[in-house]
């Protein structure tokens, strides 16, 4: 509250809801809140009110990406807006029927996740702590449907690096906007 960030404000006034994650963290959950609420500084905040955003954000090649670049602060990960997000490179030309798969995966997600929580009594730490456990479970097979919709998007096979091919990617773009080509 140091800080007001009336354009951030603003910027998510006028949506019905946005996309959060806690700024420093073992592991990125992402979370959609009522554009109402005011977030403190403790959230990293994106103003981005689709599934398709939400599905790319929580995906395990933003993960990758995010345990990267990100910074840290003893040891748990910061997610830091500049090294993190701003350098991300989005699926350049997803399909409809992509961002659609990747929305639904997104959806069904967050309503496994909610209902796993009630079903548990768990927050979202505690359920996402189910990932660690060995072996199959529900959350597990949803995330696994999300990635392989989300690297569909990108056009990478199953068995890619996936960071390899982010930072292969973030350099096409980075020459691309340097000779300024357009994809």
């Amino acid at each position: 509250f140091w800080r007001g960030r009336q354009e951030m404000i603003d910027s998510i006034a006028g949506l019905p809801r946005y996309i959060v994650c806690v700024r420093v963290t073992k592991r990125p959950i992402f979370e959609f809140i009522q554009s109402s609420i005011h977030p403190n500084d403790a959230l990293q905040v994106f103003p981005l009110p689709d599934d398709y955003s939400f599905g790319i954000l929580q995906s395990d090649i933003h993960w990758f990406w995010f345990t990267e670049r990100c910074s840290t602060l003893k040891r748990d990960f910061r997610y830091t807006s500049n090294t993190v997000f701003d350098s991300f490179p989005w699926p350049q030309a997803p399909t409809l029927l992509q961002i659609r798969d990747i929305a639904n995966a997104s959806k069904q997600l967050r309503n496994l996740r909610h209902k796993l929580m009630i079903e548990h009594d768990w927050n979202l730490r505690e359920l996402y702590r189910s990932l660690e456990i060995p072996g199959d479970n529900p959350l597990k097979k949803a995330h696994s449907k999300l990635d392989s919709a989300v690297r569909k998007a990108y056009k990478m096979r199953k068995n890619t690096d996936a960071l390899e091919f982010l930072f292969n990617l973030n350099q096409e773009l980075a020459d691309n906007e340097a000779t300024m080509k357009h994809v």
